[in-house]
């Protein structure tokens, strides 16, 4: 754990935010004009398996006099699971984070095909076509499939959409052979990046299963865990805390905002990290 060093004030910060480089709605730079106005003083943009996004959100970051901090958000495999690493503070214009991110838009145009496929066979036709259109630089995912799917009335919302059509024995499940967990860890070290486990509590898993998760984590070289989510509810706030202080991992928080007609993960709102755990952003800035 990193002691004696004093940090900076930060009154708001989220560090798990998406623009439409991904599957949220706005652009980076109206991301982080739109975080601005909600006094975010610390931001990380981290869309799904690219960082196209980022040097806009630079841009406005810079206006808005805001602390950007470069971030993406890996898909991975563990134990047959698809678990999420968020990449922080991480070199953008890498050259091996710039290759894994299309081997990964790759798997994701694959899988977008055959979700496309799938959901035919059921009567459901033109999600292929769509998503196309709407994804920015092609960056397919299921969110987008949501949209559809809202738009055409086979779903009330995006959880009706996921709990229908887009989970495990679902008409629209694909399930992806992502790079394993070792392997998204180092790649995020190996761009001085610090990788955090996203929302570690929504994975569906056993406390078992998680314990075994966050060893494996931290045995890969992973860094800190999401203690504060878009789903602030307080049990979950303390079970992720103890973790953090079991594994001896900084703590993280991100509202993983995607568009304000999500009530539960919106800029702005989120509360300050409990003051016993170390921050993620020390990690960091210590060094600075």
């Amino acid at each position: 754990m990193i002691s004696g060093f004093t940090m900076p004030s930060y009154s708001k910060i989220d560090l798990h935010t998406h623009s439409n480089k991904s599957d949220g709605e706005l652009s980076p730079y109206d991301l982080v004009t739109k975080a601005s106005d909600k006094g975010i003083q610390m931001l990380a943009l981290t869309d799904h398996d690219t960082v196209s996004g980022l040097g806009d959100a630079k841009k406005a970051a810079v206006k808005k006099n805001i602390n950007l901090i470069n971030g993406v958000e890996l898909s991975t495999q563990w134990d047959n699971k698809t678990i999420h690493i968020v990449g922080l503070n991480i070199e953008a214009e890498n050259t091996l984070l710039i290759k894994a991110c299309k081997k990964l838009k790759a798997l994701r145009k694959e899988r977008a095909k055959k979700i496309g496929q799938k959901l035919s066979k059921i009567g459901i036709i033109g999600a292929y076509e769509y998503t196309k259109k709407v994804a920015v630089n092609g960056n397919i995912t299921r969110f987008h499939f949501a949209q559809f799917l809202i738009e055409q009335k086979y779903a009330e919302n995006q959880a009706d959409v996921f709990k229908k059509f887009l989970v495990k024995n679902k008409p629209g499940y694909i399930s992806v052979n992502w790079p394993n967990l070792n392997e998204t860890i180092n790649l995020v070290n190996s761009i001085g990046g610090i990788a955090v486990i996203a929302h570690p509590l929504r994975y569906k898993i056993t406390a078992t299963k998680l314990r075994k998760l966050i060893d494996e984590f931290k045995q890969c070289g992973g860094k800190a865990i999401e203690v504060i989510t878009g789903r602030n509810i307080s049990k979950e706030v303390a079970v992720a805390s103890n973790y953090t202080k079991k594994y001896n991992l900084a703590a993280s928080i991100g509202s993983d905002f995607h568009n304000e007609s999500i009530s539960w993960n919106r800029l702005g709102e989120l509360p300050l990290l409990p003051e016993n755990l170390v921050p993620v952003w020390e990690l960091w800035e210590k060094n600075n």
